[in-house]
């Protein structure tokens, strides 16, 4: 096998194989498909961990049939091999176990769970020696030797290790967005007959920039692109959460993992398959296990206590048996010590913090798969146990709340007309990024029925929260378009149209004189109303904050509802931050929620920062959290998600709790008539993960956002009918 690395940009993966294909006679052929890292880690783990214990419980069964069943243990061909057998299990044991458990105790200082299982395993095996020994020079022990004790216990971890490794891996597998990723592709090689293209089914790793693929109905899209043949609905749930199928046709863009409906599609590659929608969602996905929650550091601290514990309290077991025997019983005090081992060793056996340790990461990486199948990332997984005791969420307006797509409703001029309106707006605020620079500048150039050229300006300045100001080539004016406040005029047009009060204000100035008024507006998203309705039921206060005027922010907040002592207006970057800063200070807990570069500060500085997904790269580098749609309904679902995620992770700390705790007092003796033999107390390891694993687990089990979905699209078919909603 040959690996070759090459620079997709400048050569595509046929033409590299091509090349080489020229030099021999053979076919040459891609190697199969490998597992993601991430996932192949896992795949090996797994493996490994049944082979051990395969290994171990192809030893451990003869153990235990000699030990349980009635053969005639006065033939001591039974005892040797039992001998041996478990001492092969004891070699596997010494191998699993003992250098992590030194390594820790080296380094950490701590006792951790191989360090219980290689004590524990290592006493009964030793005592078990001793006791064949005994046996075979015919002075055998009262309780007799137990190898199936230690080959039991040994051969249960190693299977409780198995279900782990497997539940993590079938996790990982069942939520990974890796798995959405089709493995091959209809390659178009003759698009002469556009409606039925020729076309060749390929390895989708030979696709390359310039491509042209065909996508069947009921199929999933090999990788992002642009339609430029045919229509059809397109599945998009598993990348935003929604339910409806989108409508596809000429010009539309597709993602990668997306099921198409019923008809054919012709789409243009934009994203190779390791670049494109799958491979970002999934990669932000798998870097959430990077970072340790903080209930994952909590049962770190609690599990390096677990185990000298444990210790302790077979010590104490082991001494108050041999002084109730001893005293009490009025046995001798070698029959009591034998005795009390035999309490001690079950408990030390029973005990297990492997429930604790499966605790939080397995609820982790569960939630993280329902969240991300809902649309919601999670860049930081600490964020998950945050956000469900937020107290306070600050929206930004425009972009977030409103959709961010400014049009031009009403007009007024003073001592100027349009056609000069126009020219200057044409050339002023030409390249201006600013939302609200576009649309004044589509208005100049929609409106433009007599060709109108712009006028020719220089010098132009953006001041940031302001306006622009340039100035004319002929005559030396100087143009300024922004925010009445930064112009420092009393806008005419403001007081002869009262009722635009939740308007955007564009005011045009030349030398200082005004000479007219554009009143621009945004839709509010259509779950905006709902969005904030279900937060405040929730006694979350709701805050919105904005660089636009004061009427703009209070007619949006008065039609969402949000009280005028949480709106904020006209702020600069520098003091959204503040806002938060002051809210946070005052110990509340706050998401701030955010589309624009300008809202990054204020998403770095906020508890929870969460970023709508087509906002700026820079706002969601910033972020905690990012929704890979634009509804705000799916913060509601975030805060739905970190609520359950937090309430199995407490079930699973306490099943942990009265697990040990039961499981601890029936092999101390405590119970005189319930007790935990030795020989079965290696049972607790699958008694105490299967309830954790099956916890965790349930959550894929609820249609998280399932309600939120519908609402939506009955509120945008009733925006629809009617944009005032």
């Amino acid at each position: 096998m040959v690996r070759i690395h090459y620079n997709a940009k400048l050569i595509g993966a046929r033409d590299v194989l091509q090349y080489y294909q020229q030099y021999t006679q053979e076919e040459i052929r891609l190697a199969p498909s490998a597992p993601h890292p991430s996932l192949a880690v896992g795949l090996r783990q797994t493996k490994s961990a049944c082979l051990v214990f395969a290994l171990a419980a192809t030893f451990t069964v003869p153990v235990v049939f000699f030990a349980w069943d009635p053969v005639s243990h006065s033939n001591h061909i039974y005892a040797h091999l039992s001998l041996a057998f478990a001492s092969i299990v004891q070699m596997i044991a010494v191998r699993e176990f003992f250098p992590g458990a030194i390594r820790t105790l080296i380094h950490a200082h701590i006792f951790d769970m191989d360090s219980l299982i290689a004590l524990s395993t290592s006493v009964a095996y030793v005592y078990s020696v001793i006791s064949y020994t005994r046996e075979v020079k015919g002075r055998p022990l009262e309780t007799g030797s137990f190898f199936e004790t230690s080959t039991l216990l040994v051969t249960l971890i190693l299977l409780g290790r198995v279900v782990s490794e497997f539940a993590r891996s079938r996790a990982a597998n069942s939520v990974s967005f890796r798995s959405l990723q089709v493995d091959e592709a209809l390659l178009v090689t003759d698009s002469s007959s556009p409606s039925n293209p020729v076309t060749d089914l390929i390895d989708a790793r030979l696709l390359q920039y310039g491509d042209v693929f065909k996508v069947l109905p009921e199929s999933r899209i090999v990788t992002d692109g642009i339609v430029i043949q045919g229509g059809s609905e397109v599945d998009e749930s598993m990348i935003t959460g929604e339910a409806l199928p989108v409508a596809k046709g000429r010009e539309s863009t597709v993602h990668a993992g997306t099921v198409n409906g019923s008809g054919h599609l012709i789409v243009a590659l934009e994203k190779l398959p390791h670049e494109n929608s799958v491979s970002k969602i999934a990669t932000l996905v798998e870097n959430t296990e990077l970072t340790k929650p903080k209930a994952q550091a909590i049962a770190d601290r609690v599990a390096s206590w677990f185990v000298p514990s444990i210790i302790f309290i077979a010590l104490l077991v082991f001494t108050i048996w041999i002084l109730v025997d001893n005293y009490h019983y009025h046995r001798s005090t070698s029959s009591a010590a034998i005795k009390a081992f035999t309490y001690a060793i079950a408990t030390f056996v029973v005990s297990c913090p492997c429930a604790i340790g499966l605790a939080v990461p397995m609820v982790v990486l569960i939630a993280s798969g329902v969240a991300a199948r809902s649309g919601i990332i999670f860049r930081d997984p600490q964020k998950l146990e945050t956000t469900r005791s937020v107290t306070d969420i600050v929206f930004d307006k425009t972009g977030t709340l409103t959709d961010g797509v400014l049009t031009v409703e009403r007009t007024a001029f003073h001592d100027a007309t349009e056609k000069e309106v126009r020219s200057l707006i044409l050339g002023l605020l030409d390249g201006i990024k600013h939302p609200v620079s576009i649309a004044a500048w589509k208005w100049a150039r929609a409106r433009d029925l007599m060709n109108t050229l712009p006028t020719q300006m220089t010098s132009i300045q953006s001041i940031p929260g302001e306006g622009i100001q340039g100035m004319t080539v002929n005559g030396n004016h100087i143009v300024r378009a922004g925010n009445p406040l930064w112009l420092g005029i009393d806008c005419p047009a403001d007081k002869r149209f009262p009722h635009e009060h939740n308007h955007t204000l564009l005011c045009l100035t030349v030398d200082g004189i005004p000479k007219a008024e554009l009143f621009l507006k945004s839709n509010i998203r259509p779950t905006a109303k709902a969005t904030i309705k279900n937060l405040h039921d929730r006694g979350i206060r709701v805050h919105m904050i904005t660089g636009d005027h004061d009427r703009a922010a209070a007619g949006v907040a008065g039609d969402l509802s949000i009280p005028a002592h949480l709106v904020k207006a006209r702020l600069k970057p520098a003091e959204k931050q503040a806002y938060v800063d002051a809210l946070q200070a005052d110990g509340k807990t706050v998401m701030f929620v955010g589309d624009g570069t300008n809202d990054a500060v204020a998403l770095k500085t906020s508890a929870i920062g969460v970023h709508l997904n087509r906002g700026s790269d820079v706002a969601r580098s910033a972020a905690d959290i990012v929704l890979m749609n634009p509804n705000l309904l799916d913060v509601c679902v975030l805060l739905d998600i970190s609520r359950a995620a937090y309430r199995r992770i407490v079930l699973n700390f306490v099943w942990s709790f009265v697990y040990n705790s039961v499981a601890v007092l029936l092999a101390a003796g405590a119970f005189r008539v319930w007790r935990i033999e030795p020989k079965y107390a290696g049972f607790g390891e699958l008694v105490s993960v299967l309830p954790v694993v099956g916890v965790a687990f349930s959550m894929t089990w609820r249609g998280y956002g399932r309600k939120y979905r519908d609402l939506k699209g009955d509120l945008v078919k009733l925006s629809l009918r009617d944009p005032g909603i």
